[in-house]
């Protein structure tokens, strides 16, 4: 038997089972071929959208970096503009600032020269009223004590108008010799200041009927500015305890230290602290030139000057360090 025929022995002798089977085997084969090419096109396909979904996504993004870097650069752009801007406004307000103390520095030494070519004035129309006005109402008074020799020969007419010319005149005397003493302390320089504060509150008290009560240390001489800046506080703030404070005490008290010296003038009345209430006004505006004049005395010292309101009174304290020189 050859072997073709011995081939189609054997499969004559499969059995029907066998032979279907051998042929649904390719058909099975193929379906799954077809359903995996399938599914790889599927996935094929999904790889495609998807790539162009992230191209879609990538050029999205990049057209919102774009953006965002044109914003960046702007609010750069904007930062270096407000810097540039901040920069110059501070130079500006350094400027205006050297400008300011320049022109207060120049304010407190126009202040002081003020101040001291007034202590120079108010000396010399003392002396002049002292030397002149003072020895003229005096030598009127003397002829007039004259005339009073001879008052037998005048009628009692006369004889009233000569006395009460004599009155009159004497009467000027004073009052010429206290303005040229309150203008400038006779003997400022030689007696110093506590001399010259005491013979001042003395006088004080026995012309407007105000016991101030004295406690001044033996300070010694200090130089001539800060004695007068000093005791022009005392004159002024016992001018102002007549005038606004409404009370018949007062005190005075001037200390030292190796450092500095305290001088305090306190009332026991309401001062101008319901003057203020009643205006609202600022303190420096309210208080006007007199207090404002003692500011700036002091301030030539580098001391500091403060005033107090209290329920008890008003207290000016004045604090000038030792040392220093007026401008």
């Amino acid at each position: 038997m050859t072997p073709r025929n011995r081939h189609l022995a054997v499969d004559d002798a499969a059995s029907p089972a066998e032979r279907k089977d051998a042929l649904v085997a390719p058909v099975q084969t193929r379906a799954e071929v077809e359903r995996l090419m399938a599914q790889l096109r599927e996935a094929n396909e999904r790889l495609i959208v998807t790539a162009m979904h992230a191209q879609d996504l990538s050029e999205e993004a990049r057209v919102e970096a774009t953006q965002a870097k044109i914003e960046l650069d702007d609010l750069i752009r904007q930062l270096r503009d407000a810097n540039e801007r901040l920069a110059a406004s501070t130079m500006h307000a350094q400027t205006l600032a050297v400008e300011a103390k320049e022109r207060e520095e120049a304010y407190r030494r126009l202040s002081a020269r003020l101040l001291n070519l007034q202590d120079d004035e108010r000396r010399r129309f003392a002396a002049d009223l002292h030397d002149s006005m003072g020895q003229r109402l005096a030598a009127l008074v003397m002829n007039l004590d004259l005339l009073e020799g001879a008052e037998g020969a005048l009628d009692a007419r006369s004889r009233q108008v000569l006395m009460e010319s004599r009155s009159l005149a004497a009467q000027c005397v004073q009052e010429v010799r206290t303005m040229a003493y309150l203008l400038h302390p006779p003997l400022f320089e030689e007696i110093g200041l506590v001399s010259a504060v005491r013979w001042y509150v003395m006088g004080f008290m026995k012309r407007n009927g105000i016991h101030v009560a004295m406690s001044l240390d033996e300070i010694g001489r200090l130089p001539r500015p800060i004695e007068m800046a000093l005791f022009r506080v005392v004159q002024e703030s016992l001018t102002n305890v007549h005038r606004h404070a409404s009370t018949s005490t007062a005190s005075v008290r001037l200390t030292n230290t190796a450092n500095e010296v305290v001088l305090d003038i306190q009332d026991c009345g309401h001062g101008l602290r319901d003057d203020l209430k009643k205006q609202n006004d600022p303190v420096v505006e309210t208080f006007g030139v007199g207090i404002q004049g003692m500011r700036e005395r002091i301030r030539q010292f580098a001391g500091t000057f403060d005033v107090e309101f209290t329920d008890k009174g008003t207290t000016v304290r004045v604090t000038v360090p030792l040392g220093t020189t007026a401008f």
